[in-house]
């Protein structure tokens, strides 16, 4: 069966909407390029609401969500190495993290496929033959990356130069690229990480040795010699809500995810909960507890993946503020995805107390599954009944 889309639609960006801009046919003349890019952030907002207001998780809050944690991220280099960071690294980070995201093509079913990439190599051979049978030769984020050139397009000086020249473009081209993630589902954190990110007496005491191995998500395009505005929006995008001051942001988000993942379920329980058989119920039921387990080595991971990302970053470790910038992320940061890690292993193992540890001990307890027990994991993972 041909693979339905969820696609976005074209939005011109009229004059009109702000008096302070004057325009010719198909192009805009802002003050300076600070004004062009608040029009650009006003336009994918819109875009957003419009075609992506009805999705869990990468509805119109998401762009919003990785523009602060990136700009968060940028203004903590910024105080401590202010030459690193310039009002173009910032209004950059504007730029791309409120257009990554602009489209979202899918397969619908049971659960969805999202068909990512930036570069060709991104695309697997599986997800080639559903996208081509949908009509879809490009991955989401190149064409997020094209959407938002052509907006770009539109905003020149009075001679027609571009207000966003070549160098600008590429950055945030490189940007959406380095938010397409790879996964591997049984990856192990090395002894030497864990020991270095896992090896306080607090997070020894807590026993976080059964989920070194599990979820590891990635960002292949996110290199050592990335700019600080791809590393921004790589992080905000990733991992601004895993670093949540608030552990309920960092839990909501990976609902909102398993919710917007598993369409037909999300589609089942609107409609016709009741009708849902007892083993299909049982079977859902171990997914939701195997996903709230994976939030734990989803945390650690990305706790071993920022530092990563951090002592590589060329930018950063060229600078003479170096271990200042360091300090300062391990000030802000640390606690939090530690904190966040902590409560995320404490909300699984209060539920593995009721419904076993996975294998033969959890398929007994499945087996003695109610309709209330069902519809209190439904409520775990944020359905509303």
């Amino acid at each position: 069966m041909p693979a339905k889309t969820l696609c976005c639609s074209m939005r011109t960006v009229s004059a009109k909407e702000n008096s302070s801009l004057t325009s010719r046919p198909n192009k805009i003349i802002p003050r300076n390029r600070g004004e062009a890019t608040a029009k650009i952030l006003q336009t994918f907002k819109s875009i957003q609401r419009e075609n992506h207001s009805s999705l869990d998780f990468h509805n119109e809050k998401h762009p919003e969500t990785v523009r602060r944690a990136a700009l968060e991220f940028a203004k903590i280099i910024m105080r401590e190495d202010p030459t690193l960071v310039t009002k173009n690294t910032m209004e950059g980070i504007v730029t791309s993290a409120t257009s990554h995201d602009s489209v979202l093509n899918v397969a619908h079913g049971e659960m969805i496929t999202r068909f990512r990439g930036f570069f060709e190599s991104d695309i697997k051979e599986g997800y080639r033959a559903a996208m081509e049978q949908a009509g879809i030769h490009k991955g989401n984020e190149l064409l997020s990356a094209e959407y938002v050139g052509r907006e770009m397009d539109k905003y020149v000086y009075g001679g027609d130069k571009p207000i966003f020249d070549a160098v600008f473009r590429k950055e945030t081209y490189d940007a959406i690229a380095a938010t397409f993630p790879e996964f591997d589902f049984s990856a192990t954190i090395s002894d030497a990480d864990f020991e270095r990110y896992f090896g306080t007496a607090r997070l020894q005491e807590a026993g976080l040795e059964k989920y070194r191995t599990g979820i590891k998500v990635w960002q292949p395009h996110l290199k050592p010699d990335s700019s600080l505005a791809t590393l921004a929006i790589a992080t905000g995008d990733l991992r601004g809500d895993v670093a949540s001051k608030n552990f309920e942001t960092f839990r909501k988000s990976g609902n909102a995810e398993f919710r917007e993942l598993n369409e037909g379920l999300r589609q089942t329980v609107r409609e016709e909960i009741a009708a849902i058989p007892l083993e299909k119920k049982r079977k859902i039921a171990e997914s939701m507890l195997r996903w709230i387990k994976a939030q734990v080595t989803f945390a650690m991971w990305q706790k071993v993946l920022f530092w990563e990302s951090i002592h590589t970053n060329q930018a950063i470790g060229q600078s003479k503020k170096a271990e200042e910038i360091k300090r300062a992320f391990r000030d802000r940061y640390d606690p939090c995805f530690n904190a966040n890690i902590l409560k995320a292993k404490e909300r699984y193992e209060r539920l593995e107390k009721k419904y076993g540890e996975e294998g033969a001990r959890r398929t007994e307890c499945l087996a003695h599954l109610t309709e209330d027990d069902f519809q209190e994991l439904l409520r775990e993972l944020g359905f509303f009944l």
